[in-house]
């Protein structure tokens, strides 16, 4: 996993958000091109508590076998290889699933359907999928309508020359082999306070963000509070600091869709 690290950064801190107390937990969508490792950094954390790793999946098979988990907290992140692959369903199968993460994603709400009743409970959970830059472009359209995409932490990226050179270089003498990631969690809800000095710099990025899709950037904002809080929990403090939003800035030349490289 050469030259990854702000990816692997990018999703501990988008994990740990689910433990951060009265926000919304961060929900992460990886783009980039094939054979770029978005879906073996994923597979890293995987055997973390509270993760569930899934490769397709529908509304009705979410709502069956992960609603459950989620609403007792066994469970708090879905993880899902390949976006395109639960949207390469039917037309009423692929909106059912992408309500079903609008839902969760945005308001923290999973809703039930039988033929006799409709039923929402509130949980604290989240979701990590990734796709690749060309499936993005033909589905963009129709999610911005919805602004889907707008609802996860989008996190773009390329190789240049030079990783592309190492990573061919470290296959020569090496198999595809990684060790699993264990994260630290908190036994409970940390509180993480942010300044409002600190908040207000988030602003300009946040704004500019939206711009990107035609929006006002309200919900990058409080994704962006979300996101530095956690970064916060991973460093070990209660208080999101300077240091912290800094680290932010530098992670944040991938949140976006600018592909920038690695």
């Amino acid at each position: 996993m050469i030259g990854t690290n702000p990816l692997k950064k990018v999703i501990e801190c988008v994990i740990l958000s689910t433990y951060v107390k009265d926000e919304k937990p961060n929900s992460l969508l990886i783009v980039a091109k094939p054979e770029t490792g978005k879906t073996a950094s994923m597979k890293l954390y995987r055997e973390n508590k509270g993760i569930v790793y899934i490769t397709d999946c529908t509304a009705y098979g979410l709502t069956r076998d992960i609603l459950p988990k989620l609403l007792s907290g066994e469970l708090r992140t879905i993880m899902i290889a390949d976006l395109i692959t639960p949207l390469s369903r039917s037309t009423k199968t692929r909106k059912g699933f992408v309500a079903f993460l609008n839902n969760l994603i945005e308001e923290g709400i999973a809703k039930q359907t039988t033929y006799a009743t409709i039923w929402e409970k509130e949980v604290k959970a989240n979701v990590i999928t990734a796709i690749t830059e060309e499936e993005l472009k033909d589905a963009r359209h129709d999610w911005a309508k919805m602004g889907f995409l707008s609802r996860f932490i989008t996190f773009s990226f390329g190789y240049p020359i030079s990783t592309i050179t190492k990573v061919l270089e470290y296959y020569s003498t090496h198999p595809p082999i990684f060790s699993p990631i264990k994260i630290k969690f908190p036994k409970s809800e940390v509180e993480i306070r942010l300044s409002k000095e600190i908040a207000d710099k988030l602003d300009p990025i946040a704004i500019k963000l939206g711009n990107s899709m035609n929006l006002y950037g309200f919900r990058a904002k409080i994704n962006f509070r979300s996101f530095i809080k956690a970064i916060a929990l991973r460093n070990g403090r209660r208080e999101a600091t300077m240091q912290d939003f800094e680290e932010f800035l530098e992670l944040a030349r991938w949140i976006n869709l600018d592909f920038n490289p690695l």
